[in-house]
């Protein structure tokens, strides 16, 4: 578990992986420079379970992502299955229980991921953010969008190129991205039907930051993998690369979020309605006589 700066969601997400069904857990806490109090939530629950957590704090931020984290963290594992658990996320009961089962059943599966419920910042269920199963249609989906719910992902770690680490650090916040692009040569990757993690947004999600600049780094990082990773890219995902270059540009920075959430399968009716009152609003703008507003827009 990579933290940084978590302090307000931390404890329940530690308590989610305390409470879990299957006990077997080497239980590794990051904190990657924080500054907020996390480090000492994690060290009094490092004292309450010395067992069963170990605690490591980085002095300088590895990256912005909790992606270089997660690498220090792999360096001090010793676990055949590696799972990742953000900070301000809740896993359910049997999460681990359940991707562990189905990793030992699919060996020659390296990733298996879940599907997710959304919480706000209180905790409510708000909705469902939804990702394909099997392996053919997620490595098809990898050329359009990123059918993996990061923060629910398990690994086996016998599959990887590099035992002792994860994460190619190459493009910041999308760098789960460009790796899991580079994991598919090594493995089959799943997501189990059931929703096994509340996938919390809060308002200050690092995916959901600066959606323009991410959106131009996804479209090179799946360029890169057709180029050097040997990724094959469908006449499908390739239509949609083009579409998505021809449209993004176009749409204005706060269309962006809401019409993303819901590509990407994440349904709440807040982002619904957010969607149809910002694309009327756009519209409805976009018909004055004068086109000063719609420029300073864009």
């Amino acid at each position: 578990m990579p933290v940084h700066n978590a302090g307000r969601f931390l404890t329940p997400a530690i308590e989610s992986i305390l409470n879990q069904t299957y006990t077997r857990i080497e239980f590794i806490i990051v904190d990657d420079a924080s500054t907020d109090g996390s480090w000492n939530i994690i060290k009094e629950y490092q004292r309450k379970y010395p067992n069963r957590i170990k605690a490591i704090r980085v002095a300088k931020q590895t990256n912005a992502a909790g992606n270089g984290a997660m690498n220090v963290g792999l360096t001090r594992a010793r676990g055949a299955f590696i799972a990742r658990m953000d900070a301000d996320d809740i896993a359910r009961p049997k999460r681990i229980e359940k991707q562990v089962a189905y990793l030992l059943d699919h060996p020659d599966t390296i990733l298996v991921g879940t599907q997710a419920t959304i919480i706000d910042k209180h905790g409510t269920a708000i909705g469902t953010k939804a990702v394909p199963t099997d392996h053919e249609a997620i490595y098809r989906q990898y050329g359009i969008l990123h059918p993996i719910i990061h923060p629910s992902v398990m690994i086996l770690r016998s599959l990887l190129p590099n035992p002792n680490k994860i994460y190619t650090m190459k493009w910041s916040v999308n760098d789960d991205y460009y790796t899991f692009f580079k994991l598919l040569k090594y493995g089959k990757f799943a997501n189990l039907p059931e929703s096994l993690i509340k996938y919390r947004i809060h308002g200050q999600n690092l995916s959901l930051a600066k959606p323009k600049e991410r959106f131009l780094t996804s479209v090179l990082i799946r360029i890169d993998a057709v180029a050097h990773l040997n990724y094959r890219i469908s006449p499908e995902a390739f239509f949609f690369l083009i579409l998505q270059l021809l449209i993004v540009p176009l749409i204005p920075e706060r269309l962006i979020v809401p019409v993303y959430m819901l590509v990407r399968g994440i349904r709440t009716p807040s982002i619904v309605h957010e969607t149809v009152s910002k694309l009327r609003s756009f519209f409805t703008t976009t018909k004055q006589p004068t086109s000063l507003v719609y420029a300073r827009n864009l």
